[in-house]
């Protein structure tokens, strides 16, 4: 189950992340040092920020850094000295987790920090008075912690005791898919090099946050490069950038590529991995739950260009695929939900009977059930595997399938610029197009389409989109599905597997209308459409 956050806050030399890193191992959870990840941004140490561009400049960057952190979740997060003075970053970790002030005496504080050799605001001042400034920004938390007399051993213990904190969970066996090596299991990625297909010393390819919060699983590697969160890594221009550092660490024809995050990560490293010397191998270490069960199987990778999703790229089957779904546990409810709609789209159009039990575990989804979640990455990752083997390179129209809701979503993502509207979100605003079309077709009862916008509003998905007919018709032409400027798309079949059919455009154009024109307020009877 998904936790909040565990904030430790308090003056330099009070252990935070020393007593965070112990912390973090005690509970199983992941850990960030929040002055470590603006050095990682910046490419700086705090000294050479603060001399070179200022405190202001700091401040701000530690208060973008505080609100991109405060939407995960389950992490212990070291705060910096400052991080509190900031009243909106207050109240933004207050909302979010645990706050945790670790306090110690002037004397104490002196003690450990000696000469206070790269502490930027300690040069030439005064400790005792920038303490005495800051003593209001340390006067409230969920914990008040005096650690003068404690080491970080016992401060973590103390802390973990207090907020009532569960200990690390079980690890899990690392279970292939049969005949594959895709494996998925809990706590895995700590032992990935134990498993058949792993490489000796990889290039790391991870983004912003990843990198630092799940890298140090990994060990040696040949070097590292880290892209920017989000569709923002799918670039050719940052391919560009991977391969001036695949050179510079000479990663040769006999290396491998590993792509540690979400399918953003997995679509651009594995592309570059793809083209580079004719290709080298990559290893996927998936963290999102629509990477996991969807983006990183089947080979599919590829960057995007101004004029639609995915027009460059290549097929390229991964080494060594590792799911580890604890990683779930970090992710926020936004990134979380994308995944959802990808199992749906493979209840809905390839597993009745996933659909059903989908319906049933819907509150331990929610919840981020490791068991249930395991079971589900399993299934929906057999069922992708076997249309790839069915349709490697989408030559027989059975991997095409796999696109259930996808037309509409890619050009839903689009028309905003992949901003407002995300990959998940997107297809199941185009799960409920297709199927209120395959029911005017007579493909699928009306029941049916009542119980998939029951089970989209139940996992907290969208299931109407925003966006005129006139915004998405031309990103809709540039779908590499359509042919002779009329759509081919996948709907679905009532108890049986989806179909590709070919329909008219005006056809999409009226379901898509009709979903437009519901009330937002939806409540899944059919009498309440309109």
């Amino acid at each position: 189950m998904s936790e909040p956050n565990v904030y430790l806050g308090g003056f330099m030399g009070t252990g935070k992340t020393t007593t965070g890193r112990r912390l973090a191992e005690r509970t199983g959870r992941p850990f960030i040092d929040l002055d470590g990840l603006a050095e990682s941004r910046l490419g700086l140490t705090v000294a050479r920020i603060f001399a070179e561009r200022g405190e202001a400049f700091f401040r701000d960057v530690e208060a973008r850094l505080v609100e991109e952190i405060a939407d995960l979740k389950g992490l212990v997060v070291a705060l910096g000295g400052g991080t509190l003075v900031d009243e909106a970053s207050r109240r933004r970790l207050l909302a979010t987790g645990r706050l945790v002030i670790l306090r110690a005496r002037p004397e104490t504080i002196g003690r450990r920090l000696g000469s206070g050799e790269g502490r930027p605001l300690l040069a030439g001042g005064d400790m005792e008075a920038l303490l005495a400034s800051r003593e209001e920004a340390y006067s409230r938390g969920d914990l008040l912690l005096d650690v003068d007399d404690l080491d970080a051993e016992e401060a973590a213990r103390r802390i973990a005791e207090r907020l009532g904190l569960r200990g690390a969970p079980r690890e899990g066996e690392a279970r292939s898919l049969p005949g594959r090596t895709i494996f998925v299991g809990r706590g895995i990625l700590k032992r990935w090099r134990d498993l058949p297909g792993a490489p000796s010393r990889p290039f790391v390819v991870a983004d912003e946050l990843t990198g630092p919060l799940y890298g140090p699983l990994l060990g040696e590697r040949l070097g590292e490069s880290l892209l920017p969160r989000g569709e923002g890594a799918k670039r050719l221009d940052r391919v560009r950038e991977l391969y001036g550092a695949f050179d510079r660490s000479g990663l040769d024809r006999s290396g491998s590529v590993l792509a540690l995050g979400g399918g953003t990560v997995g679509d651009a490293a594995g592309f570059a991995a793809a083209t580079w010397m004719r290709g080298v191998d990559v290893v996927h270490c998936p963290t999102t739950l629509l990477a996991q069960l969807d983006s990183s199987l089947g080979g599919k990778v590829g960057v995007n260009l101004d004029e639609g999703k995915n027009l460059v790229g290549a097929f390229h089957q991964p080494r060594l695929v590792v799911a580890d779904v604890d990683l779930l546990r970090t992710l926020s409810d936004g990134d979380y939900r994308q995944g959802l709609a990808e199992a749906v789209k493979y209840g809905l159009g390839e597993d009745g009977a996933l659909f059903d039990e989908m319906e049933k575990d819907a509150p331990s989804l929610l919840d981020r059930d490791g068991e249930v979640l395991e079971r589900l990455v399993r299934r929906c990752g057999a069922i992708k595997m076997a249309l790839v083997d069915e349709d490697e390179r989408e030559r027989s129209g059975a991997r095409a399938r796999l696109n259930l809701g996808h037309t509409v979503g890619h050009a839903l993502e689009a028309a905003s610029a992949y901003g407002r509207w995300s990959h998940g979100d997107g297809v199941a605003a185009g799960l409920v197009v297709v199927t209120v079309l395959a029911e005017k077709m007579g493909l699928v009862e009306e029941t049916t389409t009542g119980r998939l916008l029951s089970l989209l509003r139940r996992l907290g998905l969208p299931w109407r989109p925003d966006l005129p007919w006139g915004a998405i018709e031309g990103h809709l032409k540039r779908d590499k599905k359509f042919e002779g400027g009329r759509p081919r798309l996948v709907l679905p079949r009532e108890g049986r597997k989806a179909v590709v059919e070919e329909v008219p455009l005006a056809d999409l154009k009226k379901a898509y209308e009709e979903v437009l024109l519901w009330n937002a307020t939806f409540s899944s009877s059919s009498t309440d459409r309109i």
